[in-house]
């Protein structure tokens, strides 16, 4: 028997490495860390036994470059029967008969996970200025157009120090809004997740540790470019988080375009914490 598991970045690690255990402060080892990292962290985990195999994961939380390296490491095996063992409200397994099937059958299980979180982000756009400084909020809004048309960035950014701290990241992309990438990262957003971070810059903002989260998130952004305008909303979002697992992230999100040229143009995001929010609880009362 051969057991791997493949990373949240799409590494592939022996199932028994010290160095994987080590990095994620994990007690566990073997089969027992595999499990915890399949459903707190992301991972997938393979066994093969001769011409049998066994994949093991969790769609909901499964991360996007695992997945993608999981179909590359099917697509270069060949297997007389897979076994799919997957986490839902609890574990299910399924026999396939089929490298295809599988593959098949993968798909089918992430796309049914999408489905099944559509009110895990929820978000509702503020007009007026209420985060920890609303005097400097009225001043960014005021002085944006002056900011904006003359690209002048150390400005903005001593403006929204007040605002955000090191709680920000600098996105750039293109008019179409076709694609949006990671620029640069305050010192902290994400300082849970150094090792994400230094693979992030350049990557397309959708793709963070939980993958749906990203695709939201990313909308927004892409919105902002359009209108060009600062845009500030509250958020409750519901994440699955590697090493963390299911989070509720309640903040005020900031985001603020700044043209560079004609084609391109800086976005300019940020947050701050705030726990009182609650947007389920208004939901709740409009049902």
């Amino acid at each position: 028997m051969s057991l791997q598991l493949i990373d949240d970045q799409g590494q592939v690690w022996d199932g028994s490495s010290r160095q994987l255990r080590h990095a994620y402060d994990s007690p566990y080892s073997g089969g027992e860390f595999s499990d915890y990292a399949v459903v707190n962290l992301g991972f997938i985990a393979t066994n093969v036994y001769g011409q049998s195999a066994q994949i093991r994961l969790r769609p909901s939380f499964t991360a996007d470059a695992a997945y993608d390296a999981l179909y590359r490491w099917l697509l270069n095996r060949r297997f007389d029967r897979i076994v799919l063992t997957w986490l839902d409200s609890e574990w299910q397994n399924e026999m396939l008969r089929s490298n295809q099937a599988a593959l098949i059958r993968l798909d089918d299980l992430i796309e049914e996970a999408k489905r099944q979180r559509p009110d895990e982000f929820l978000s509702r756009k503020l007009e007026g200025p209420t985060v920890r400084d609303p005097h400097a909020m009225q001043q960014l809004f005021r002085e944006w157009p002056h900011l904006s048309a003359n690209l002048n960035e150390v400005e903005l950014r001593r403006l929204l120090e007040p605002l955000l701290g090191h709680r920000y990241v600098v996105v750039k992309g293109e008019r179409s809004a076709e694609k949006l990438v990671f620029s640069e990262f305050g010192g902290g957003i994400f300082a849970n997740y150094d090792v994400w971070r230094s693979c992030a810059v350049g990557a397309p903002i959708q793709e963070q540790p939980d993958r749906l989260y990203g695709r939201w998130v990313a909308d927004a952004y892409k919105e902002a470019l359009v209108s060009n305008a600062p845009r500030l909303d509250q958020v409750d979002a519901i994440v699955r988080w590697p090493r963390e697992g299911r989070l509720r992230m309640r903040y005020q999100r900031l985001i603020v375009p700044i043209k560079v040229s004609n084609q391109e143009i800086h976005l300019l995001g940020g947050s701050v914490v705030d726990d009182r929010i609650d947007l389920r609880v208004s939901r709740r009362q409009q049902t």
